[in-house]
């Protein structure tokens, strides 16, 4: 098979390790693999590092008619038989291909966010998403909301995100020597990004009640963007100076969940999490917010962590409390996690069931089945 993977922004994000896992399973499978995108980033390189031929095509919006035509003589010169799209902009853009310039390649979307479309997209969405193969939504909050989108009910398909499972794993002091925090502290981590929706002041609430208790612990929130700076404000008018570290973007996210205790997820809006699933594979209790498709994750079944209300402050700092408090508990949780990435959240599970598609999607186009 000619894989096409389109995405507008070629990042460092979980849909970008998505597609890099996707390509990597492809690949000895003897398919050819290429990448079109728009903005550049670190998926580009990754890409080219696997030897994969990555081009960039402007996609200014997701009607745009002059990105369809161009990925459609893309996808003639190339002979592409399947296209793999990631969101909403490039899926509409791939359609548009095929239904105005006669792209012949298959389409399959990924959605990996819960996004509540207005009456116009829901029209465009049951206009046009019949011509998609097959959608895959990473959990059910997601397919639900594709449905109720307008895209077809016996199209959607959930296929649960996954990690690689190592059989064993080091746990270290690495955060507390990297970070200078002292070894007596109780490590709580996040990873994130500093925007609004990541609820980045909320969790810096709940750190500040909990201070209070007189409890020795620390929190890490790793990442960047727009409220960092705010943010290191906020650690500063309210004496958090020793419980709160704020460390910017950093590339050794691996190494610093493998450092430390629990792992926060404190997000108004989730589909599935690969930053929870990591910190899961690294044998951490998970407190995370009843949003999206984290109840998928956390729950009597996987009994893996602890469900939080978005912007409940003095909920999150109860269960923050009660983590670290309980240390029995907390090792149950922890082995629970790992558990659960080996058996449910396991990459190797989803990219099979995601290849499994493609090749049903290559023997419809030889068989002429829609």
């Amino acid at each position: 098979m000619n894989i096409l993977y389109l995405i507008n922004h070629a990042g460092k994000g979980g849909s970008e390790k998505y597609v890099l896992s996707m390509a990597g399973y492809a690949l000895p499978k003897g398919d050819s693999v290429f990448l079109l995108y728009n903005e550049h980033g670190l998926l580009v390189e990754q890409m080219e590092g696997l030897g994969i031929d990555t081009s960039q095509i402007p996609m200014a919006n997701p009607l745009d008619i002059n990105a369809a035509k161009k990925l459609a003589q893309y996808c003639k010169s190339k002979q592409i038989d399947l296209i793999h799209t990631q969101f909403a902009r490039e899926n509409y853009i791939a359609i548009l291909s095929k239904k105005l310039f006669g792209n012949s390649a298959r389409i399959i979307h990924t959605c990996h966010i819960n996004t509540e479309n207005n009456g116009i997209w829901r029209f465009i969405n049951k206009l046009l998403s019949s011509e998609n193969y097959r959608v895959i939504a990473v959990c059910n909050s997601v397919r639900d909301k594709l449905v109720s989108n307008n895209y077809p009910p016996d199209k959607v398909h959930i296929i649960f995100n996954g990690v690689p499972f190592r059989e064993n794993i080091d746990k270290t002091s690495y955060t507390a020597e990297e970070l200078g925090i002292s070894d007596d502290k109780f490590i709580f981590i996040s990873l994130a990004r500093f925007s609004r929706e990541k609820g980045i002041f909320f969790l810096l609430e709940a750190a500040k009640l909990l201070k209070n208790s007189g409890k020795e612990f620390a929190l890490v929130v790793a990442g960047d963007g727009p409220l960092l700076e705010e943010a290191k404000e906020y650690v500063k008018a309210n004496d958090l100076n020793g419980y709160v570290y704020l460390p910017g973007y950093r590339q050794d996210g691996a190494e610093l969940l493998l450092g430390s205790a629990c792992f926060i997820n404190s997000s108004s809006s989730e589909a599935l999490s690969f930053a929870i699933l990591e910190a899961m594979e690294s044998g951490l209790p998970i407190i995370a917010t009843d949003v999206g498709g984290n109840p998928d994750i956390i729950n009597g079944n996987t009994g893996c962590g602890l469900l939080v209300e978005y912007n409940d402050a003095k909920g999150l700092e109860a269960a923050m409390y009660n983590i670290m408090t309980d240390s029995n508990k907390d090792a149950e949780m922890a082995e629970n996690s790992r558990k659960a990435i080996k058996t449910i959240f396991n990459v190797d599970n989803s990219i099979k069931a995601a290849y499994s598609i493609y090749l049903e999607a290559n023997a419809a186009a030889k068989g002429g089945k829609a």
